[in-house]
């Protein structure tokens, strides 16, 4: 019993310290804006519940689940008051209540049967997690391995290389064959098993249950500051947590994947919504999200890089576009006429960007050399059932959105960042190594959902379907 309150505890403090921060960050309380802090601080909240580990392993503390609960309580208690005084300075004037029109009834109808299915369904994955054992294969050969010797051993024992390991004389070394990967999702799965008391894979597991949950919340709450409508808002939150290969990252879960789809897909969303606005807590909620993607897998680099020539673009004043342009394609034939180049950088290491290698820190060196993988990727993104008819979706919103490209300036770095991811995925499977994976239908589907959330989120900006409010309009 007393296992089970921890637990609660475990999960509902830092997410409750995370909204109550997030939804200070705004003094209107304008609709979506509750959805938003509920799951930016879930993500955020899990973040800062790492550091605060990290903080005591570095310092030589003992593991402990009491010291970062009281820390994650106390920052609860003050965003509370942070959060209550924004609120109580806006005044809000209410709306008069207007009577509900018939096509506002069958949309208020359509809301509740699709929160109704998507909470149905949650569910289905809870009982997935209570009663399917340890099951991924990544899961209980890296992230799961650290947090569950951690949890029985009860000591920041480190994980090190297989040399390393071998020579260490004192045998108090673990080692890997991923021994570097971050650390970020292995004491998301240690911290509910440190107030469980003892490790539990479903207790250890619950975290991607909620991270799931927290996509779909923050998600929802863009889509309404953007301007959508509850219902159009819902089905697209619909659309992105019904996707199988989804369902499965929470089904299976113990994987990372789910985490940085979260993580890049949110970062992606408050980018847009800055690039649009220029509304500095968005470009915070943005930059933070980026920050924490090399924590979630490495690759998390590349895709945080993504965003950097995107928020060039909405920096630049449109006058000087033709220049930007010009600029960069001077650069690329620079580049290929130079053979590339090759550059250190401090703390990071080599990075090499030539026609024929691309060698980045923490990802590794490529080798590059196309490969036709085209029958593979067309079965596993447009026939099989993992994405149902979302790459349709995303080729026609591409097409459609070619002629308002340069329409406004958030228009055009959305397009650059869907581009340039899906040219960075080209590179992956086409031009290196990892074709194998395309060949072999193992990760080409893992590493795409890592986009899918932030593709969805710009396929629905582009479309911004409006339907008439309805009483949810304070959702």
């Amino acid at each position: 019993m007393m296992e089970g309150f921890r637990v609660g505890l475990a999960l509902i403090i830092p997410w409750l310290a995370g909204t109550l921060w997030v939804r200070a960050l705004w003094r209107d309380a304008r609709p979506g804006v509750w959805p938003l802090a509920l799951g930016y601080g879930y993500l955020l909240g899990g973040l800062a519940t790492v550091l605060l580990l990290r903080a005591q392993a570095a310092a030589g503390l003992p593991m402990d689940f009491a010291g970062p609960l009281i820390v994650l309580g106390l920052l609860a208690l003050a965003g509370s008051g942070l959060a209550w005084r924004r609120i109580l300075s806006a005044h809000p004037d209410l709306p008069p209540q207007k009577a509900k029109a018939p096509d506002e009834t069958w949309q208020t109808l359509l809301f509740i049967l699709l929160l109704g299915w998507l909470s149905w369904r949650c569910f289905g994955l809870a009982q997935e997690i209570e009663w399917r054992p340890l099951y991924p294969w990544d899961a209980w050969t890296t992230w799961m391995v650290r947090a569950k010797v951690w949890s029985e051993l009860q000591q920041w024992v480190p994980f090190v290389d297989p040399q390393t390991w071998l020579t260490s004389a004192h045998g108090s070394a673990y080692t890997l064959a991923a021994w570097n990967y971050p650390e970020t999702v292995s004491l998301l799965a240690l911290w509910p098993t440190l107030a469980f008391g003892a490790w539990n894979e479903t207790v250890a597991l619950l975290p991607w249950l909620g991270i799931a949950v927290a996509l779909g919340c923050g998600f929802y709450g863009q889509a309404r500051l953007w301007g959508v409508s509850p219902l159009v808002a819902l089905i697209f939150v619909w659309l992105l947590l019904s996707l199988p290969i989804l369902d499965t990252h929470v089904a299976l879960a113990g994987y990372a994947d789910l985490w940085l789809a979260a993580t890049f897909g949110l970062a992606v969303c408050a980018f847009l919504q800055w690039a649009r606005t220029r509304d500095p807590w968005q470009g915070i909620l943005a930059l933070l999200l980026a920050l924490a993607c090399p924590w979630i897998k490495h690759e998390g680099l590349v895709w945080a890089s993504l965003l950097l020539p995107a928020a060039v673009w909405v920096w630049t004043p449109r006058r000087y576009w033709p220049w930007l342009i010009g600029g960069f394609i001077l650069l690329l034939v620079g580049w290929w006429a130079a053979g590339g180049f090759t550059f250190n950088i401090a703390g990071l290491g080599k990075i090499q960007l030539t026609p024929n290698i691309i060698r980045l820190p923490l990802v590794g060196r490529f080798e590059l050399h196309y490969h036709d993988v085209w029958g593979p990727v067309i079965r596993n993104l447009l026939l099989l059932g993992n994405w149902h008819l979302f790459g349709y979706l995303l080729l026609a919103t591409l097409l459609m959105s070619l002629p308002g490209i340069f329409a406004e300036p958030w228009r055009m770095a959305g397009a650059m960042l869907v581009i340039a991811g899906l040219l960075v995925l080209f590179i992956l499977f086409f031009l290196t190594d990892a074709h194998h994976w395309a060949r072999q239908y193992t990760s080409i589907n893992r590493v795409f959902l890592h986009f899918v959330p932030a593709l969805l989120f710009w396929i629905m900006t582009m479309l911004h379907i409006k339907v008439p409010t309805t009483p949810t309009e304070s959702l």
